[in-house]
């Protein structure tokens, strides 16, 4: 979601702060709706007292009505969701990143015997 300097304003003035993305962080969180971007530049928004960084939809009540005038869509989801989102996706990211390993794949069941006659 790209930011006017105005949306900017207002969500420092609601107490967000904005943080340089790194590309890693824009390849987890784009698809979380976590990555906004300031002058094209990618950036993640974090409020002081909560301690995540926020999606459009936590973030979006805060920006004021949009430049068509339009109030704000309300909230995809709720703070407790976002967290649990952003708790979701680093433990994702830790086990992804154990041994250097991907995922790993378990087969179940009897093994297959060769097809013969």
């Amino acid at each position: 979601m790209d930011l006017s300097p105005d949306q900017v304003r207002a969500a420092r003035a609601a107490g967000c702060t904005f943080i340089a993305a790194t590309e890693d962080q824009v390849a987890r969180l784009t698809m979380q709706r976590r990555i906004f971007r300031i002058d094209g530049a990618p950036h993640l928004a974090r409020r002081a007292q909560s301690g995540f960084y926020e999606t459009y939809g936590t973030l979006a009540p805060l920006l004021g009505p949009s430049e068509s005038g339009e109030p704000p869509a309300p909230p995809a989801e709720t703070l407790q969701e976002a967290e649990a989102a952003d708790a979701s996706a680093t433990l994702a990211l830790a086990a992804e990143s154990r041994g250097g390993r991907g995922a790993q794949v378990i087969r179940r069941g009897r093994p297959r015997s060769p097809r013969g006659g």
